[in-house]
């Protein structure tokens, strides 16, 4: 059969469908309607092909989706004229408040239901994920989690995926080539789209590296008639229009179109003049359902083959870890004791000094020692022997300090701590930075006093340094004095080996800010 044969054939077939074609019946309410709204402006896409293009130099409208406002046109006497030079995100923007009354080819959505009536869908096509041909295996819309795909701006396809996959990046493009770019030249890793549509733009726009790689578990994208709220009538007229519309009319419509993309791809005319668009529609989605299932085969059978490795590694992996994770234990637990034990004999000789001054050194260096004792003993009760909860431990250091210190005072306790992880090569040297902040504040703050309050508060800054604030609000420190004891050398050591920096602060008793590194992090 050549093409003249056919094109008479599809003629014959079309004008026998047109001649059995019902006749439209509107209503008085719909004649009155019509004759009150002789022409009515459209929102659209201007570069939506097949279905819908706008030539701005010849302000020409045409595509799929124009025939059906032509069929419209006829059949009510209606003049619908697309508003000139507009996108569609201006034709969503203007949708929702009302500058603009109809959008001729759109999909119905809940969100959308809220500022327009939808007619029946009269033309729909698959929803399909298009990738780079040397990308991943993609079997669904859950493999692109973590993924960025592009999508046009305004389309409700954003709107389902961000509903649906919330893990999935969207990247908004100015229509669908720029987004179909995008994946072609790596800048998204997909794109969601039309079936038609996809295979209009890879052709014409001879996007050789880039292929249809699933279909999605959606159903068709479905086209209507969106019409401002306060026009239920428009609806139903349309409604009319297209259910008196033959398939046949359907069918060339779609073939004309059809036809005109693969003049700029593959030459598959004989296929399309035999079975038409709906046909081939058909064949791929089942080519790609079969490619797709013999991948997903050769995946699964790979996959096992890693997993059941994996699943070898990971459990001789838990093994060594469990035995590492009991002698770390057993270490912390055995450290702990002997400081303890370095503590009772501090303790005992203490007892026996006669000097004041002496018998203080002894009790700080016991402090010193506890602060590290109590850290190995968090370690050794946490479940994960590489961090402790920071909040408690510290809590813990200085309320013992206090109990320790004060007798007739009452001293009130004010911690904040950020969320933080801190492990032991920092947590070490913090304590005793902390043990010997508070025992000054302790020792020379609250003199004279019967109340006060100690603070220490930690934050996270970014990346691996840190902030603490420490101090109290007691007398203060005079003017000119220096401190040059041991415990003030303590803390320029262990503030050089947090690669820290020590100031006072200017406020209301003795208060200063330590910023220091996580230690530990490369």
């Amino acid at each position: 059969m050549n093409k003249s044969l056919f094109i008479l054939l599809l003629s014959i077939i079309t004008f026998i469908g047109n001649v059995n074609a019902q006749e439209i019946e509107f209503t008085e309410a719909e004649k009155a309607w019509i004759k009150e709204h002789p022409v009515i402006y459209h929102g659209y896409d201007p570069t939506w092909a097949p279905f819908e293009f706008y030539n701005e130099k010849d302000t020409l409208y045409y595509g799929i989706i124009a025939d059906y406002i032509k069929i419209v046109e006829d059949k009510t006497g209606i003049d619908l004229r697309p508003i000139p030079n507009i996108t569609w995100k201006e034709t969503i923007k203007k949708l929702e408040t009302g500058e603009v009354d109809l959008a001729t080819g759109i999909s119905s959505n809940e969100r959308r239901k809220g500022f327009l009536n939808f007619t029946k869908p009269y033309i729909s096509f698959p929803l399909v994920i298009v990738t780079r041909k040397d990308y991943d295996f993609i079997g669904d819309l859950k493999d692109l989690n973590g993924k960025e795909v592009a999508l046009p701006t305004g389309f409700y396809t954003s709107e389902m995926i961000s509903r649906d996959f919330p893990k999935i990046q969207i990247i908004h493009a100015d229509g669908v080539k720029e987004a179909l770019k995008s994946v072609s030249f790596g800048t998204a890793d997909a794109f969601v789209g039309n079936l038609a549509v996809v295979s209009y733009y890879i052709n014409k726009e001879g996007f050789t590296n880039i292929k249809i790689a699933a279909p999605t578990r959606y159903k068709n994208s479905d086209l209507s008639f969106g019409v401002r709220k306060d026009w239920p009538e428009l609806v139903s007229i349309v409604d009319k229009v297209f259910e008196a519309i033959p398939p046949e009319e359907h069918n060339k419509i779609k073939l004309d179109w059809i036809q005109v993309r693969y003049e700029y791809g593959v030459n598959v005319g004989k296929i399309v003049y035999i079975t038409g668009i709906l046909l081939l529609i058909v064949l791929l989605v089942i080519v790609i359902i079969l490619l797709w299932n013999r991948s997903l085969q050769r995946e699964i059978v790979k996959r096992n083959i890693i997993e059941k490795k994996l699943e070898n590694s990971l459990s001789e992996l838990e093994k060594k870890n469990d035995e590492k994770r009991a002698m770390l234990k057993e270490i912390h637990h055995r450290v702990k004791n002997n400081l303890q034990v370095v503590n009772s004999l501090l303790k005992f000789q203490s007892r026996k000094l006669k000097s004041e001054e002496a018998v203080t050194m002894f009790k700080e260096t016991r402090n010193r020692v506890l602060s590290m004792a109590m850290l190995h003993e968090k370690m050794y009760r946490s479940d994960d022997i590489h961090q402790i909860d920071v909040q408690d431990y510290i809590s813990l250091l200085v309320e013992d300090l206090v109990k320790s210190y004060t007798v007739d005072k009452q001293i009130k306790i004010n911690i904040k701590i950020a969320p933080v992880n801190l492990m032991m090569r920092t947590l070490v040297p913090l304590g005793l930075i902390i043990n010997e902040m508070i025992t000054n504040s302790l020792k020379h703050g609250f003199k004279d006093r019967t109340e006060g309050e100690i603070s220490v508060r930690i934050k996270h800054l970014e990346g691996v340094r840190y902030e603490m604030i420490i101090g109290d609000n007691g007398n203060g420190i005079k003017d000119g004095h220096k401190s040059t004891g041991i415990g003030v050398k303590l803390i320029k050591t262990f503030t050089k080996q947090l690669n820290g920096t020590l100031e006072q602060l200017d406020m209301p008793g003795a208060f200063f800010k330590l910023t220091f590194d996580k230690i530990g992090v490369s």
